[in-house]
This record gives structure tokens, C-alpha cells and sequence, in this order.
């Protein structure tokens, strides 16, 4: 009997590429190298559209008109949280449309007390931080040498403290760790404990499925995953949204108002005052629809095989020191390094000023990382769907050049 074998589809960076403007037009001799996309992802000419349709041809209010431009706009605002839940695998009420990761944070972490205390990792992003710490008693869990929670600290924080929440990143923005999400999510709930996962550097990479990781609040920004800034996701449970107020009660978020009081919508509406970013929602559902006409999990693996050969080839370099997990472990699409007897912010001057190679330097707002495992400021390569296997190539030349006159 003959097998069948399905065939191996190539992924196709080049025809990917040309989906977006800022790359397109870069085949000349000093094209601009595009590596710092946990910053901020390059947006495709679908999203920008998007954006400008709005503006150009149905420009109106959602929610707050009966005329058939503010209907459509509606209709088309409130397809896209079906579209966004869809693509987590949320129910669509269980989505609501902030500004930005930072923003949803902080409408968890101030919409309701936290006692006694809250457990954060020690891997977190200042903004899944210091929301937590200004509204009180923070307890940081510690992280191994790669910056992976350890579990075992945790169960020991969990045991002492009986915190109310645990906030965490799914990925860290600053080594690429791919934290024990689905172990810590299990062990939280064993101690009556929520769970906040900040998905905002995994949401471009890897395929959401809120009910298979069982947190109670996930959330990311929109221009992390080729949608627009200035419009990110807030997921939670309905019965966790429900417990949440919002200090900026105001239009588009009650049914009415009199002198003696008001009666509030329901959520997700009701965290959603005044009017939202509605051409950067509407960007928001092309993005996820893009990133899912691609392939997530073609595009998982594309920049695991890339960033595994930055690690492996960067780790070989004299003066080099590569941070986070090993060569041959998991990580995200993000490569940190430093250089020995160069601060990181000269590495990236002079990777930019001399090869046109765009990455981030710093302590990339995880400060408290750095310190708690001992590192300087680093260099951050991060990629993305539309980073080729030549960039590395440049990055790693250009690396090893730099290293060669020291």
C-alpha cells in the first residue's frame, strides 16, 4: 500500500515581507535591518488600511448614533471583539478594548482590593510591577539563572502569604524566557490565588487559548502583534471582570443617568468609558486575521529556528555573553546579550550607525531582573514573521566584527 504524505509547506518570508510597506523597496546595498519587534512589530499594509478606511470613508461614533454611519461603525466595532475573542478563544464578553497592556494591568490591579497581597515574579515588566505595587504589599517570586520562575519559591511564597492574585509574563521581554505558565496557573488555583498572565510578547508569536491555560485575566497590546498602538486586550473570566470598577465612569459605559444615581452596563461595556480607539480596534481584528492567514504555528517556528541560531552562533563569539535559556532550550523570538567592555547602548550605536540593525539596549523596563541574576544593560535582538534567516546572518557578522577590534 502507498503512503500519502502530506507536503512540506515552505514558509515564505519573502512574499511575507511584502506585505509590509516599511520593508518593501529595502533590496539596495544598506537596508534597514528590523530587530527590535518585542519593542513595537512593523504593521502590514492590511492593518494600515484598515486604519485608513476608517477614516477616509466611515468615520463615526461606536455605540451612540442611529444613523447608518454610527450602525455600521458600531456593528463593525463589535465584530471585532467577536473576531479578538475568537482568535484567544474567549467568550465575546469576556474581551474589553484598553489603550494598552500597562492599561489593562492596571484596571485589575485598581479595580478592586487585592488582600492581603500580591505575587509577582521576578521576571516581570516594570508595568506588570508597579501597578501592583502602588495599590500595596508586593511579595517578588525569585527566578533561576535563565529567569524562569522557580516553582518551588513560589509554592513556598503561596504557602506563606495566601495572595489574593498572581501577575506574570508568558514570555519575558527582556531574556526571552518561556515561563512555566500551565504549572503556575495550577498551583495558584490550589491556593485560591487569580492569575494575570501578560501575554504581550507571545501574543505575536504563539497561538492563545485562554480556556486551555485557564488563567483569570490575560492581556497584550495591540502593536506588539502588527496592530495599531494605542489599543490593547484586556481578557478576563466574566465573573473576575464583573468584580471590577472603573474610576472613569462616564459615557458608553451606563444605560442611565439621574440625579439621584445611575445604573451601569454590564462588561465589558462598562470598563470601557468614553470613546475608545475605534480604527485602532478595528487595525486590531485585521492584525489577528493576518497573523492567522500566515499560521501561528508557521510562524512560531520560523523565528524559534531563527532565534535558536542567533543563540548558537552568538554563544560562539569571543567577549560574547548570550542571556536566558541555553542553546537547545525554548524561547521566545527574543536574543539578549552583552559585550564585554562595551555598554549595550554603544553596541546598538554602533550597529545601527554602521549596518543599519535596529535592536533595543538597556535594562528593558525589567530592572529588577537584571539585578536579581547580575547582568549589565543588554543588547536585545528581538524577531518576528517577517525577519529573514540573511538579517541573523548580518547581526552575527556585525557582532563578530565589532568583537574583532576590541
Amino acid at each position: 500500500m502507498n503512503v500519502v504524505t502530506a507536503p512540506t509547506v515552505t514558509y515564505d518570508v519573502d512574499r511575507i515581507r511584502r506585505d509590509f510597506p516599511l520593508l518593501v523597496g529595502q533590496e539596495g546595498e544598506s537596508p534597514t535591518i528590523y530587530l527590535d519587534s518585542a519593542a513595537t512589530s512593523l504593521k502590514p499594509a492590511c492593518v494600515i488600511g484598515a486604519v485608513r478606511e476608517f477614516y477616509e470613508a466611515e468615520t463615526a461614533n461606536t455605540g451612540r448614533g442611529v444613523h447608518w454611519l454610527a450602525e455600521n461603525v458600531t456593528d463593525r466595532f463589535e465584530a471585532a471583539r467577536e473576531t479578538i475573542a475568537g482568535w484567544i478563544n474567549a467568550q465575546t464578553r469576556e474581551v474589553v478594548f484598553v489603550s494598552n497592556c500597562t492599561a489593562a494591568i492596571r484596571m485589575v490591579a485598581e479595580g478592586r482590593e487585592w488582600p492581603p497581597c500580591v505575587l509577582v515574579g521576578r521576571s516581570e515588566h516594570h508595568s506588570n510591577d508597579l501597578p501592583w505595587r502602588v495599590r500595596g504589599t508586593t511579595v517578588a517570586v525569585s527566578v533561576d539563572e535563565c529567569g524562569a520562575i522557580d516553582l518551588d519559591d513560589m509554592q513556598r511564597c503561596l504557602e506563606a502569604h495566601r495572595p489574593a492574585l498572581v501577575a506574570v509574563t508568558m514570555i519575558s521581554n527582556a531574556l526571552g524566557t518561556v515561563q512555566p505558565v500551565d504549572a503556575i496557573i495550577e498551583l495558584a488555583h490550589q491556593f485560591g490565588a487569580r492569575v494575570l498572565v501578560d501575554a504581550s510578547q507571545a501574543v505575536a508569536h504563539r497561538a492563545i487559548d485562554v480556556e486551555a491555560i485557564g488563567c483569570d485575566f490575560l492581556c497584550f497590546s495591540g502593536h506588539k502583534m502588527c496592530g495599531p498602538s494605542g489599543v490593547g486586550v484586556l481578557h478576563g473570566k466574566e465573573n473576575c471582570l464583573a468584580e471590577l470598577t472603573d474610576a472613569g465612569f462616564g459615557g458608553g459605559a451606563v444605560e442611565e443617568v439621574h440625579a439621584e444615581g445611575f445604573t451601569a452596563r454590564e462588561v465589558p461595556w462598562r470598563l470601557e468609558p468614553g470613546t475608545p480607539n475605534i480604527e485602532g480596534v478595528l487595525g486590531l481584528a485585521v492584525a489577528s486575521d493576518y497573523l492567522d492567514g500566515v499560521g501561528m504555528e508557521a510562524i512560531e517556528r520560523h523565528v524559534n529556528e531563527l532565534a535558536a541560531d542567533m543563540v548558537d552562533r552568538l554563544s560562539r563569539l569571543r567577549k560574547v555573553s548570550v542571556h536566558g535559556p541555553p542553546a537547545g532550550q525554548d524561547r521566545g523570538a527574543i536574543v539578549s546579550f552583552s559585550v564585554d567592555g562595551l555598554e549595550s547602548h554603544a553596541v546598538a550605536r554602533i550597529l545601527s550607525q554602521r549596518h543599519r540593525i535596529c535592536v533595543r539596549s538597556g535594562y528593558h523596563c525589567a530592572q529588577p531582573l537584571h539585578e536579581s541574576l547580575g547582568l549589565p544593560p543588554t543588547v536585545r535582538a528581538s524577531l518576528a514573521l517577517y525577519t529573514t534567516r540573511h538579517e541573523v546572518d548580518r547581526i552575527v557578522e556585525a557582532v563578530e566584527q565589532l568583537t574583532a577590534a576590541l
